[in-house]
């Protein structure tokens, strides 16, 4: 008995990733795939209809010629809103949440702008806040929502051990660098009982790594370095389609080595483009931006500090490539926007650097690449559980 029960569970967890891996299919399809008698695939789809997790809908479009006369077979396919998951991006500047569909479809978006010396109960409140309005805008009530993750400016203490990307490092996990009050809080904890669902947290930058390979410029790639260059430099690794966190989840930091000159580097560009913020009565949060537009303007010593800076960045690439031996490198962020300014420098830097040739991308996704990320990470925690067998 216990056999056939296990047996049961395997073939409905078979049943269901078939669905999720097609548009739509027939009771034969399902059979061919899981390979089981017509029986039972009627008993296994029967089952999913009760949960609500498969309907029937209509049969793909076909040509007028190829139909036969017989009457059409009846097609079903997942319930993409059986399930919603979402994604936060908490950065200095701005907090942002999006929600999506288990098919990870985009419903709702939402965004407020921060001021950058936000104390952290303010912050994650206001983070909160923006999730739940952008549940709201999606007319998705809280019970609604299945999995939420969290990225933020951080990396793991070593003392925290091995944390997987889907499950997300919780609690006091992370140490935030960049976020007043960050290593005082417990941010998952405060999260999480703000938004009464648990919350994961991991790094941001190896999340918007994550969203690149899954709707950006790096979906037909599975060995990435992605370089973010933005209000600070960061990187990410993912090795064949997964984010590489390594032993202490600390890969891919290498920005803590003081002889790259990352921190310098940074340092010189926003000083930069503060001087050309105050020179055009600009506000805070647009230096990079600043400095890209003056450059593109040819003035000397914006050029210097962005050529200098795509340098950097490509110093620290290339320790990565060397190490990993990557498909592409992706240059994401709001400075890889810069173009060619950026990329051209970037380019000879990281070609000087390395052994082969490696190609290098732009990011095409935008200021929303972290919050989709984490959604991708909330998603892949749900759809694991759908697909868990227990005791198998």
């Amino acid at each position: 008995m216990g056999d056939s029960s296990l047996l049961r569970r395997l073939n409905l967890a078979a049943a269901l990733g078939a669905f999720l891996e097609a548009e739509s299919l027939t009771l034969r399809e399902l059979r061919a795939v899981v390979g089981v008698s017509r029986p039972t695939a009627e008993d296994l789809l029967a089952e999913l209809l009760t949960e609500g997790r498969v309907e029937e809908t209509q049969p793909p479009r076909q040509p007028s010629s190829t139909r036969g006369a017989g009457r059409p077979a009846r097609h079903f396919r997942f319930r993409a809103e059986s399930g919603y998951v979402s994604g936060l991006d908490i950065g200095a500047h701005k907090a942002m949440a999006v929600v999506t569909d288990l098919r990870g479809n985009t419903l709702a978006a939402h965004r407020v702008e921060l001021d950058p010396d936000l104390a952290a109960p303010e912050r994650l409140r206001a983070a909160i806040e923006t999730a739940r309005n952008c549940w709201n805008q999606a007319r998705l009530a809280p019970a609604d929502i299945t999995g939420v993750a969290c990225g933020v400016t951080g990396a793991l203490r070593a003392a925290e051990g091995v944390h997987d990307v889907r499950e997300g490092p919780v609690g006091s996990g992370l140490a935030p660098y960049s976020l007043p009050g960050f290593t005082e809080i417990d941010v998952a904890g405060e999260l999480s009982a703000g938004l009464g669902t648990p919350v994961a947290v991991a790094n941001d930058v190896k999340l918007a790594a994550l969203a690149e390979h899954w709707k950006g410029a790096a979906r037909e790639h599975r060995d990435i370095v992605y370089m973010f260059a933005g209000h600070r430099a960061g990187a990410g690794v993912l090795i064949d389609g997964q984010v590489h966190q390594g032993r202490h989840g600390a890969a891919g930091e290498i920005g803590a080595l003081p002889m790259l000159g990352w921190e310098a580097a940074v340092d010189r560009l926003h000083a930069r483009g503060a001087a050309l913020a105050a020179a055009e009565g600009v506000g805070p949060g647009r230096e990079g931006e600043l400095v890209i537009a003056s450059a593109a303007r040819q003035d000397p010593e914006s050029l210097e500090v962005l050529i200098a800076f795509a340098e950097v960045l490509a110093r620290g690439a290339a320790l990565l490539a060397l190490a990993v031996d990557p498909e592409v490198i992706v240059l994401g962020g709001g400075m890889s926007r810069g173009g060619a300014i950026i990329a051209e420098p970037f380019r000879r830097e990281l070609a000087r650097l390395t052994l082969v040739p490696i190609g290098v991308i732009s990011s095409t996704m935008g200021a929303d690449s972290v919050a989709l990320g984490a959604a991708r990470m909330a998603l892949d925690t749900v759809l694991a559980d759908l697909l868990a067998v227990p005791g198998s």
